[in-house]
């Protein structure tokens, strides 16, 4: 078991290494052509820390633990929202009240269509398709969203350099999460609890590191939009993406556990998001409500982990 679990561990720190290269190398590729901090973390940061959960879908697939990678994906979604936005609203003031709420409609309709696809326990054809529709329309979004190409500020060296560190990074996301994968159903068989409680727990905090690290970062340098437009583009792209994977390419059922325990939280949490979108479009949020809103669903997830870790020990 202690051998699993520190493999496990390495994997993961491998995991979020290669993203944070990933994403690292694509944000300065992207702002050599002047792209708005929105757009970034909307598409290049959002893709990028969604890597490693889109990398543990297939890894799942591979080795049919299709579980994991939905535990991955809800926790994963979970996290961005109770714990990554909750330590943005600390830094409340420097979220701008301009957001384009179109960006919330995919962001629902994908959450809306995961809750009927969930219901039982597996994803068909039709469903696939339906997240893949949903994909093409944020696309659509994006392209309407993005800013004016400006002059490359940085010479053909530096692409290149980034470049190569973006590829690296790729090969690290392939590699880490191929392993988390591994020793993350060998750590359930070990202490025998299920591969989604781990996939919700370890696996769903690794891989949301990325964010967390890219949400500090853009606080410290002043970016809560970049922030926003990551946690909409990745919960979005975490669900588009990931879940016609398993619809496609494989039947599994998932564990009546992610239905009727899971998706409660995650139910609160993305309308709560929601809702708080919608009043940052029309008003500035004072910076007392921030903090309340940063510890309440900070709160949220420290409890909701108690809970799994919880029934863990039940085991």
């Amino acid at each position: 078991m202690f051998i699993n679990i520190s493999l496990l561990i390495l994997s993961i720190a491998t995991l979020v290494f290669g993203a944070e290269r990933f994403v690292e190398a694509s944000s300065k590729i992207a702002k050599n052509f002047g792209i708005s901090d929105l757009f970034v973390g909307l598409t290049i940061v959002a893709l990028g820390t969604s890597a490693p959960e889109i990398f543990v879908a297939i890894s799942s697939i591979v080795n049919s633990v299709e579980s994991v990678s939905i535990g991955t994906i809800v926790g994963s979604n979970i996290a961005n929202i109770a714990l990554i936005f909750g330590l943005s609203c600390f830094a409340v003031n420097q979220i701008k009240n301009k957001f384009s709420l179109e960006s919330l409609i995919p962001f629902l309709l994908s959450f809306l269509l995961f809750l009927f696809a969930l219901k039982d326990l597996k994803f068909s054809l039709i469903e696939s398709l339906g997240f893949i529709a949903i994909l093409f329309y944020f696309l659509m979004i994006l392209l309407k969203e993005r800013s004016n190409v400006m002059e490359v500020v940085s010479g053909s060296a530096d692409i290149l350099r980034n470049s190569i560190i973006l590829v690296i990074g790729l090969i690290l996301l392939v590699v880490g999460s191929n392993f988390a994968v591994i020793y993350a159903e060998k750590f359930a068989l070990s202490v025998g609890i299920s591969e989604a409680i781990i996939g919700l727990t370890i696996l769903a905090f690794g891989t949301s590191l990325p964010e967390l690290a890219a949400t500090i970062s853009a606080i410290i340098k002043g970016k809560n939009q970049m922030v926003i437009g990551n946690i909409i583009g990745s919960n979005i792209l975490n669900l588009v993406i990931i879940v016609p994977i398993i619809g496609i390419f494989s039947s599994a059922v998932m564990p009546l556990e992610l239905w009727e325990r899971d998706s409660t939280p995650l139910i609160i949490l993305t309308l709560a998001f929601a809702l708080i979108m919608l009043f940052l479009s029309r008003a500035q949020m004072p910076k007392y409500l921030g903090f309340l809103l940063g510890f309440g669903l900070i709160g949220f997830y420290i409890i909701y982990i108690l809970n799994l870790i919880n029934l863990i020990s039940v085991f």
